[in-house]
């Protein structure tokens, strides 16, 4: 697999800087310049925002909330946002974008090692659901709410998974991947346990907090159950804990 791993990551590399390139030319409301103190009225307001959104939820969250958990004059919120609806996208779309460097992400990844790769990645999702279930909630909330939002976090998703539709006819050239049935593959793929962790964190089935997964045994489960899915074999069992066992059903 050294050869298909060395190909992958010159690619992932390659598309993920693309990615963020376009993240980075997308715009975002034009504010009019604050002043020093402005600017950190403003960073407090979308602070208790956060807070509010985890606590409280998107739909109950009021203006009168949000300058209460900041401390601030309600009176206020208006020199810095335009309406609630303003901060709340900005806020979540700043939290949609976060943690989204390669460097820092695999800064303890050795090059060539694709389920480390995968694993490092999930860590950070799934360190976010834990963390944040309440904003997670909102974030898909908002996104089945209101058009634009809900478009910017699709193609932002989809964008992060073209490099792989690229890939694989590359990585399987037996298959004679068409472009459709590639996408198909790598948004299935994509989908491996984002079920799961919506029930465990958002929903909090029961059935399921039973098991009692630390975020490290989460994340090594949708890692283990991807790369599995990928490339037809288990990983290297010596990486593997939680779902070192699980190398029996392979066939």
């Amino acid at each position: 697999m050294s050869r298909l791993h060395n190909i992958i990551e010159i690619e992932f590399k390659f598309n993920y800087f693309i990615v963020m390139a376009r993240s980075t030319a997308t715009k975002t409301s034009a504010m009019k310049p604050l002043s020093a103190k402005g600017e950190k009225a403003r960073a407090r307001l979308k602070d208790a925002a956060l807070t509010v959104l985890e606590r409280d939820g998107y739909h109950r969250m009021r203006i009168a909330d949000v300058t209460r958990e900041a401390g601030m004059a309600q009176g206020l919120f208006y020199h810095y946002f335009n309406d609630l609806k303003s901060l709340t996208v900005e806020v979540l779309t700043e939290f949609s974008r976060a943690n989204q460097d390669p460097a820092e992400i695999e800064k303890d990844v050795q090059p060539g090692d694709w389920y480390s790769r995968i694993y490092a990645h999930n860590l950070v999702i799934v360190r976010s659901y834990a963390r944040r279930p309440g904003i997670m909630r909102c974030l898909l909330q908002l996104a089945d709410e209101d058009p634009e939002f809900g478009a910017m976090l699709r193609e932002n998703y989809r964008s992060q998974l073209m490099w792989l539709v690229d890939l694989m006819p590359v990585l399987f050239r037996d298959v004679h991947f068409k472009r459709h049935q590639a996408l198909m593959v790598v948004y299935s793929l994509a989908g491996i346990g984002e079920g799961l962790i919506r029930e465990y964190f958002i929903n909090r089935s029961e059935p399921l907090l039973a098991a009692k997964l630390t975020v490290e045994q989460f994340a090594e489960l949708m890692s283990t159950m991807f790369y599995r899915a990928l490339f037809l074999e288990h990983p290297e069992e010596k990486q593997l804990h939680y779902t070192r066992n699980l190398a029996a059903m392979a066939r």
